[in-house]
């Protein structure tokens, strides 16, 4: 099961990187293109990517987070549920 989720991962990875590097390449060709037309430089002011990535990496630890905690939580279950459905199994039994 562990060598079907990794081969998930490196074909999910592999498609994120070949969508990214067709995007770079689209925007080098755009760049190239509009290179000969006037500075736009004195009125646009790009935005600043720390932003971006700080609200991702927030994310990322909400979620990551999230995650550790339900798997604790189904842990505990697992620990408790055979127990109980012993119990229950016993009860149910005709003696």
């Amino acid at each position: 099961m562990a060598d079907a989720a990794t081969a998930v991962q490196d074909q999910v990875l592999e498609t994120i990187t070949t969508a990214q590097d067709a995007t770079l390449k689209v925007l080098k060709g755009w760049t190239d293109t509009l290179a000969s037309a006037p500075a736009l430089s004195e009125y646009y002011v790009a935005p600043k990517v720390d932003s971006f990535y700080g609200f991702a990496e927030k994310l990322w630890a909400t979620e990551k987070e999230f995650f550790v905690k339900l798997l604790e939580v189904a842990t505990e279950a697992g620990k408790k549920v055979p127990d109980a459905a012993k119990k229950t199994a016993s009860a149910a039994t005709p003696k």
